[in-house]
């Protein structure tokens, strides 16, 4: 019986691996259904780059002296000082794959062309049933890491028709898997993140040949829903979302709580990089200059409501989130850069029962990632657990800090230290400054009713009594001076 299986080598999956090679006894295998590792394949444009640094690898913020780091492929790659010379943080994404593919090729526990087609739950752990050319295999295991990722998204409107008119219709995931070719008409771009961005003006440049001719082939046109196209927030500050010290403060509040800081969070992880922004804003200039023709065109605050095939295009219908006007656009291509969504895990179907599920039918998942269930053996999730831990979940600087507490579980004992001092500056709540005084509930009640000569109630943490105490004995000495 093997210690445990993991499912899918996405990035976090391949992170522990990565920290568990050659530091353990445990027997494990890792299956993925492709034949190797390719991460986000149909979205490698020229010119984009990761949205993290670099320091945000598989293993770095936890072992940096691992020789899976980033550095130390770029030194096995001959590259360290081509690096040092570039003097940026953020590497290309077509560099991060390869380097992923590096680590990839070293390890020997991973089995590809291997899809995971059911699991049951078993008296000392679980039966994982594969399928590996052609033929159905059965492995027993303890302990399972669910790693596979999240699926594209695809509107319900724009779901058949991408099914019937793959050709005319695409999500930006594969993107490059198929090259659009013969582009004319009314081609569309949906969403107003990273993915829409890099996809806008991947066709801004083919409407012009890269800049080689001066009249467009297409007419292009950028939808989305959201109220504009804003950056991503990266500032410092605002980074800090995601450390372990957000994720441990947003999984202790309740449901409701983490629902609503969700949905004020989505410049964190949704937004577009001000570079990039910036690079749109230049290429629509420059084809402006001398009165040129627009053939290019935004649109903000646009719901997709609708969708059909019409005359060979798409129709697309849209209703104005402010001024609830409709309106529609015939489209000859569209490209739905709408995100991602958790899959629905067919090979989990006999584990459902065993899993305890909240209001809003989400696994509950304690805060060292692991399923809540009533089989035998773990199950640990990787990048399935935003409702519960926050908008760190699919961060890949948090992924090898994430494979760590995994593995630290796997094995009963503490291979990695994993420190529990802040390393934030911004507190997240209130306690964590020894200075600040909580109010009890009955005083917090009676301001809420216009009370407002209310004393502070004294602190009941010891920290903060201490802190306060020492804090004190300065003004104390002098008094007995004076």
């Amino acid at each position: 019986m093997l210690d445990f299986i993991a499912i899918g080598l996405g990035p976090f999956n391949l992170s522990l691996a990565s920290l568990l090679h050659n530091k353990t006894d445990l027997d494990y295998l890792i299956f993925e259904k492709k034949e190797k590792f390719d991460w986000h394949a149909g979205m490698q444009l020229p010119n984009t780059a990761l949205q993290v640094p670099f320091m945000a690898d598989l293993v770095s913020m936890v072992d940096p002296t691992s020789p899976f780091s980033f550095l130390n492929y770029l030194k096995t790659q001959q590259r360290l000082y081509k690096f040092y010379f570039l003097e940026q943080l953020h590497i290309p994404r077509r560099e991060y794959n390869h380097y992923c593919q590096w680590v990839a090729d070293q390890l020997s526990h991973i089995q590809y062309r291997s899809s995971v087609t059911a699991i049951h739950a078993k008296p000392h752990g679980f039966e994982v049933l594969v399928e590996q050319n052609g033929q159905c295999s059965r492995y027993l295991c303890q302990n399972l890491v669910i790693g596979s990722g999240n699926v594209p998204y695809v509107p319900e409107c724009l779901q058949k028709i991408q099914q019937d008119y793959p050709e005319k219709c695409r999500h930006s995931a594969d993107y490059l898997t198929t090259p659009l070719s013969n582009l004319t008409g009314n081609v569309v771009v949906l969403g107003s993140g990273q993915s829409a961005a890099e996809v806008f003006m991947n066709l801004f440049d083919r409407q012009y040949d890269d800049d080689q001719r001066l009249i467009s082939q297409f007419k292009l046109h950028w939808l989305t829903r959201a109220n504009g196209f804003f950056p991503m927030e990266y500032s410092a500050l605002g980074l800090e979302h995601f450390s372990p010290d957000y994720t441990h403060h947003f999984y202790h509040l309740d449901e409701a709580q983490k629902a609503a800081q969700l949905q004020q969070q989505a410049l964190l992880y949704k937004g577009i990089s001000a570079k990039t922004i910036r690079d749109i804003y230049t290429k629509l200039y420059q084809h402006s200059i001398a009165g040129a023709k627009q053939q290019t065109f935004l649109h903000s605050q646009s719901n997709l409501i609708h969708a059909e095939v019409l005359n060979q295009q798409i129709r697309l219908i849209f209703e104005h989130k402010v001024t609830t006007q409709q309106f529609y656009l015939d489209a000859n291509v569209v490209v739905a850069a709408t995100g991602y969504q958790t899959p629905r895990f067919d090979f989990m179907h006999h584990l459902h029962a065993l899993i305890q599920t909240d209001a809003q039918g989400h696994w509950k998942i304690t805060e060292d990632y692991r399923l809540k269930h009533k089989a035998a053996g773990e199950i640990y999730v990787q990048n399935q657990e935003m409702h519960s831990h926050g908008v760190g979940t699919p961060d890949l600087g948090l992924g090898a800090h994430r494979a760590a507490k995994i593995i630290n579980q796997l094995l009963g004992y503490a291979l990695y230290e994993l420190s529990d001092q802040q390393q934030c500056f911004q507190s997240f709540k209130p306690e964590q400054n020894p200075y600040m005084q909580l109010l009890s509930t009955s005083a917090q009640a009676m301001l809420r009713h216009g009370n407002s000569s209310i004393n502070p109630v004294k602190p009941s943490q010891p920290n903060a009594e201490k802190h306060l105490t020492q804090a004190a004995l300065p003004l104390q000495k002098l008094e007995k001076i004076l």
